[in-house]
């Protein structure tokens, strides 16, 4: 848990930061419901915030921390989304939030045998799925951003980290590290209530822009999703001869997941025949559906009952990327045109 001060300290100025941007969500969006794992001191344990978040169906986690070090030198805030890191620094502070547990009791049982401590505990974390990186990545450089640009912070960047608590979530989740209790600078900082004020409002801008980015996306969404169940046809639409060319280069793809690690070796990826495309250091996948949105839309169904909870629609035209609204008018159009 690092030094005494960071010992003594941290839980009471993430609660402070917690409950600040709670308040600033609500005056600006009094229609989301926040949710906090506590609002006040009283320890809850590493699984308990997870499942209360899961339970709640949240649509975004928020896990407030201050970080702590030997040397006092260092400072500024970092941004973490789950993920397993090579870099011996990323994976000591996922280590300090992990021993949380030592606190727990019965957590050998709890746990699985998890040791925070260990390296080879870590190695299960290789293995996972993370169904909303994306969506987490999205929020934690609107963090970062907001950070350096507006509450001028020293910002220590987006990185990825083994961290428990955001490892079970069911939903897009981020751990911030609001600064450096153990540097006699910031620990001044991060206490004072014009510290925690920009600190909090910092994230409630990044919180803000990234609602605004997927209320834009959920509007596409509702606006696309206009054949119920029982409208599904069960064979393709068949264009005339004179469209061939342009619906061929029409296409549905279902995307299943974003991985920290190539996932082709794995058998169910073999047998869906998933397509594999790297983005900036991670892997995405995807399966072909064709040319017609009713069918994509039944592919992805299947695909969720087969544990791809997450999977969704995306469309291409001659092979670049474009809105389903865009590629169901375009389908709609060319149909109507024959």
């Amino acid at each position: 848990m690092g030094t005494k001060r960071f010992k003594i300290y941290e839980k009471h100025v993430a609660l402070a930061v917690s409950l600040k941007l709670g308040a600033y969500i609500k005056k600006a969006f009094p229609e989301i419901n926040i949710v906090y794992t506590r609002e006040k001191d009283v320890f809850l344990e590493l699984n308990e915030r997870t499942e209360f978040a899961n339970n709640a169906n949240a649509d975004l986690f928020i896990s407030i921390h201050c970080d702590g070090f030997t040397n006092p030198k260092p400072f500024g805030a970092s941004v973490f989304v789950m993920g397993m890191s090579k870099l011996k620094a990323n994976m000591d502070v996922a280590m300090r939030e992990n021993s949380a547990i030592y606190l727990e009791d019965n957590y050998q049982q709890k746990y699985e045998g998890f040791d925070p401590k260990s390296p080879e505990s870590y190695i299960v974390f290789s293995l996972m799925q993370n169904t909303y990186l994306n969506q987490s990545l999205k929020i934690a450089e609107e963090v970062e951003k907001e950070f350096s640009t507006r509450a001028n912070r020293k910002s220590r960047g987006v990185k990825q980290a083994p961290f428990y608590v955001i490892s079970r979530t069911n939903m897009p989740s981020i751990l911030i590290e609001c600064g450096f209790l153990t540097n006699p600078k910031e620990e001044e900082y991060l206490h004072s209530e014009i510290g925690q004020d920009y600190i909090a409002s910092a994230i409630f801008r990044a919180v803000r822009s990234y609602k605004e980015s997927i209320d834009v996306i959920k509007e596409d969404i509702s606006k696309e999703e206009v054949f119920s169940s029982d409208e599904i046809k069960a064979e393709t639409i068949e264009p005339k001869r004179k469209s061939d060319e342009v619906i061929i280069e029409l296409l549905y793809k279902i995307q299943i997941g974003t991985f920290l690690k190539s996932m082709l070796n794995n058998q169910q990826f073999i047998d869906l025949k998933a397509e594999e495309v790297m983005i900036n250091g991670t892997y995405k996948y995807f399966v072909k559906s064709g040319n017609n949105k009713e069918h994509a839309d039944k592919l992805k169904n299947k695909l969720r009952e087969l544990g791809f909870n997450g999977a969704f629609i995306v469309a291409f035209f001659d092979g670049k990327q474009i809105s389903t609204k865009e590629a169901l008018n375009l389908q709609n159009k060319l149909i109507n045109n024959e």
